[in-house]
């Protein structure tokens, strides 16, 4: 019990003896510790950035395994018009707004926009995409649907019938996919024109959103 009282009261002396050299090391070790941080901090802000390119964001370091061709994420779809020259017939509805059809004489919902067009222009993609499907009926004529991936697809009617895609076609930009035309009887006296939607997550969403139409 002695001696570990003596060695207690060593290194208490010990300690007042030296106390301001303990506290210079304690600082000198604080100041190491920031040191190290600060340079880590440094070398994580130099890694290689990430840049927007066509078709996705890419690595844009050669340093890297796959730098300048790995594929981070795509990037946000961009839209164009189905037609270059157009009139609109029948404009998009929200809710239970209503817009007059001529073709059936009745107030009507309408979740689309028609664009009219002389017989046979060309209805091209309005982005990038996967043709989903391609059919035909008397009400709606030839109907393509292009999932454009994020849960957005546009959908066209009221085309002629002879599509220039089928199912699982991938289309870009501006390809051609059909021609306006009227033998959809459901809006027939429009006179040529494309019945155009766009859905996201499978919900209706009005075109403009993502159309520049003037």
């Amino acid at each position: 019990m002695a001696q570990q009282v003596k060695k207690q009261n060593k290194i208490i002396s010990f300690v007042k003896r030296n106390f301001a050299l303990l506290v210079i090391v304690g600082c000198m070790v604080a100041i190491v510790a920031i040191v190290i941080a600060e340079t880590n901090q440094k070398q994580a802000s130099t890694l290689p950035d990430v840049i927007i390119g066509g078709g996705g964001i890419t690595n844009s370091s050669p340093d890297i395994p796959g730098g300048g061709d790995t594929i981070v994420d795509n990037e946000p779809v961009t839209f164009d018009l189905p037609l270059a020259e157009y009139t609109i017939a029948m404009d998009y509805t929200e809710g239970d707004e209503f817009v007059y059809s001529s073709t059936l004489n009745e107030w009507t919902t309408h979740r689309g926009i028609d664009f009219v067009a002389t017989n046979g222009k060309d209805v091209k993609a309005v982005a990038d995409g996967t043709v989903e499907s391609v059919s035909f009926d008397d009400e709606h004529g030839t109907k393509i649907v292009i999932d454009h991936g994020d849960g957005l697809k546009s959908i066209y009617a009221s085309l002629a019938e002879n599509p220039k895609v089928k199912k699982g076609d991938k289309v870009k930009k501006g390809d051609v996919i059909g021609q306006a035309s009227d033998v959809g009887y459901l809006e027939f006296k429009h006179g040529p024109h494309v019945h155009f939607e766009m859905t996201k997550d499978g919900k209706h969403v009005c075109p403009k959103q993502y159309l520049n139409i003037k």
